[in-house]
């Protein structure tokens, strides 16, 4: 085998190691407990930038037949880009684990709009949907099931909250407000969404029979 082959090979071998590292990052994140940032972002900056060199490098190997020239230009080009590309993925895969959070705890959405004005309640968690979801995702419930989170209301207006996933022990916050009708999340270092939360708080009384 010559070198060019050799060096094809190299790349395509890296190029599925890279691939499969970065597939998986983002369908784990995508299928985990909200979050705002996570130490998977991480892998995703050291795993995206040398992905991209290879897919270039074998693209251009195979079309050309011979390696790429500028390889330091290369790499100094895919790095950018791949911190880029590592940023957005990391966005797409927290939207869509909100996502599905979303379309899971509908139920429990519904049954406490049903059930007020008085919606305390300690069955919410045993609804099928959410038991299922809450037993799948991998982070941010604890050990018996059930996330840490508060439920408010005036009989009129509910407040539901969550913690959140997070890159550090700040953690964040996904919020449902009844009036709004949408999940929201923030990082708690964000003191503009803290005063937010604790203004739309304001005249709710907190439910006791919730977990938290």
């Amino acid at each position: 085998m010559d070198s060019h082959k050799k060096s094809l090979l190299l790349n395509w071998i890296l190029l599925v190691i890279y691939s499969s590292i970065n597939i998986h990052t983002v369908y784990s994140l995508s299928h985990s407990w909200p979050n705002k940032g996570s130490f998977s972002w991480f892998l995703l900056i050291f795993f995206c930038p040398p992905f991209l060199y290879h897919f270039i490098a074998l693209s251009y190997g195979l079309a050309v037949k011979k390696a790429f020239p500028w390889k330091k230009t290369l790499r100094l080009v895919t790095f950018i880009a791949g911190v880029l590309l590592a940023g957005n993925l990391l966005q797409y895969a927290q939207s869509s684990s909100l996502r599905k959070f979303n379309r899971a705890y509908e139920p429990l959405v519904e049954r406490i709009r049903q059930n007020m004005p008085e919606p305390c309640d300690d069955n919410y968690f045993k609804i099928p949907k959410v038991v299922t979801y809450n037993g799948r995702i991998n982070r941010m419930v604890r050990h018996e099931g059930l996330p840490i989170g508060e439920l408010l209301h005036d009989g009129q207006r509910f407040l539901l909250h969550f913690q959140g996933g997070s890159v550090d022990i700040d953690g964040s916050t996904v919020f449902y407000d009844s009036k709004a009708g949408h999940w929201q999340i923030f990082h708690n270092d964000d003191m503009q969404m803290q005063d937010k939360l604790l203004f739309l708080q304001l005249g709710l009384t907190k439910c006791e029979a919730f977990p938290s």
